[in-house]
């Protein structure tokens, strides 16, 4: 990219300030402090990952220990997701904590190819986001100005399905709900990270992290410094196991990338991505960036689409789908509150696809009904409750049928371990010892009592009563007790 010259009366750039874009990302900033999982994604072994970070404070350097649980696993898709749904959400002119959208109009807004594939990718990605556990032990929070240790999560999902259980309908409305104290501290002022969507969509998952990093800090200043083996671990999340040199070769891939976009640029005697490197110790490097002429271009109206521009509201299309007319979405939306709008959107919606059990059919049609409650700002009907219920019973059923498999398989693992560690202690001396007395004594019986198979006999018994008598194994809820501290 060419530099341009920055027009006679442009105020310095802040944070919060973009060139023209199309799409809007809003991160919460502690969370680019490090990075929210593993940069290779998938599940880990006890499905935490821990990172850490300093920071000044009070005049001196303080650590921060980061500590992501996702039971199931994330994907660099993830962050995507997460950051463009807020961006969504809070570019609003209401900003709700809930979001009620077809899956159509999410990808598009969020400027992902359309196709089935898509929609799965979306369903997968928000399940994830769901299942989040994040807390910092320093955590910033922009509400209370002041460091805190934060456990919070993300968001909640309402996806609702084909028949009773069936796979996650694409053609109907779903609904997000953020936590309201993480949706709170990304509205704050200090609390967020405006950027490009686009821009961050067309980086790879490391040189995206690197790039809202840069972002965050050129406000600061413009030139900055960054420890090569904190920041490709902690910041970018790299292997700790992959060598420093190899970390340095993918780390000078990042910079390549963000020097194509003019994100960041050489400084003076500076020619190659080598140079940006600063050897300060054996084994130890420092990287710096200089800001590039893309946060230098002047401030500008946004090109994002109207806020007015009715085909662009989440609830239009839910309310389309129904047979509601764009006269009739005009109206409503000017007469009438959104959560009254979402409520009976939901009803309609559930009343059209499920038949739930005591709903008397429409009257005339599924638009006049949604307008006559909406309108008339009517109680919801008592069978939505009933069928609320009973999807939330056939829920608990089928959780409980999982837990039930998944402690049958725990069982069967307890099992095993404890026959295995009953042969180890028996091939020890003092094993070996109380299983000699005894079967010496139980052949004697059995020779008796059963002469048939008196080896066999005398051999369980003895080992039956070794188990009972000599060893040592915790009981199952012991066990499993201690296989989820193992593991955690």
């Amino acid at each position: 990219m060419t530099s341009k010259p920055i027009p006679d009366g442009v105020k310095p750039v802040n944070r919060y300030r973009l060139p023209g874009i199309d799409r809007e990302g809003i991160a919460q900033l502690s969370l680019l402090e490090t990075a929210l999982w593993p940069l290779q994604g998938g599940l880990l072994p006890s499905s935490t990952f821990e990172t850490k970070y300093s920071f000044q404070a009070a005049g001196e350097r303080r650590a921060a220990t980061v500590t992501v649980y996702a039971p199931l696993g994330l994907k660099s898709i993830d962050e995507f997701v997460l950051y463009g749904l807020l961006g969504i959400s809070l570019s609003r002119q209401t900003q709700e904590t809930s979001l009620l959208a077809t899956p159509y109009w999410i990808i598009k807004r969020l400027g992902m190819a359309i196709g089935g594939f898509q929609y799965d990718q979306l369903r997968a990605s928000l399940e994830r986001l769901s299942a989040v556990a994040y807390q910092n032990t320093a955590f910033y929070n922009p509400v209370t100005q002041q460091h805190e240790r934060v456990t919070v999560q993300f968001l909640s999902t309402f996806l609702p399905t084909c028949g009773r259980g069936g796979p996650v309908a694409a053609d109907r409305a779903w609904k997000i709900d953020w936590s309201t104290s993480f949706f709170r501290m990304s509205q704050a002022t200090g609390g967020t990270l405006l950027f490009d969507l686009d821009v961050y969509r067309k980086l790879t998952p490391a040189s995206r992290r690197l790039f809202l990093k840069l972002k965050d800090r050129f406000w600061r200043s413009k030139r900055v410094f960054m420890n090569v083996d904190d920041l490709t671990i902690n910041g970018l999340g790299f292997s700790p196991d992959r060598p420093l040199k190899k970390r340095k070769f993918d780390l000078t891939s990042c910079l390549r990338e963000l020097l194509s976009l003019g994100i960041i640029e050489f400084g003076p005697g500076q020619h190659d991505v080598k140079d940006l490197f600063i050897r300060r110790a054996k084994g130890l490097y420092v990287v710096a960036f200089n800001e590039g002429e893309y946060f230098r271009q002047p401030t500008s109206e946004r090109v994002t689409r109207q806020k007015n521009a009715i085909a662009e509201d989440p609830l239009y299309e839910p309310l389309r789908t129904i047979g509601v007319d764009e006269a009739a979405i005009r109206r409503l939306f000017k007469q009438h509150a959104r959560g009254l709008i979402q409520r009976w959107i939901r009803i309609t919606d559930t009343a059209m696809h499920e038949r739930p059990r005591g709903f008397p059919g429409f009257k005339v049609s599924p638009p006049s009904f949604l307008i006559d409650g909406i309108q008339n700002d009517r109680l919801a009907p008592d069978w939505i409750y009933a069928h609320d219920k009973e999807r939330e019973r056939e829920e608990f059923e089928r959780k409980r049928a999982a837990a039930a498999s998944n402690e049958e398989s725990l069982r069967a693992m307890y099992t095993t371990e404890k026959a295995a560690a009953l042969r180890e202690y028996l091939q020890t001396p003092e094993g070996q010892k109380h299983y000699t007395a005894l079967y010496a004594q139980f052949l004697e019986f059995y020779r008796q009592v059963e002469p048939d198979r008196p080896y066999e006999a005398a051999t369980s018994a003895a080992t039956s009563k070794v188990e009972r008598e000599h060893f040592q194994f915790p009981d199952f809820g012991v066990w499993l007790l201690e296989r989820r501290q193992h593991t955690a």
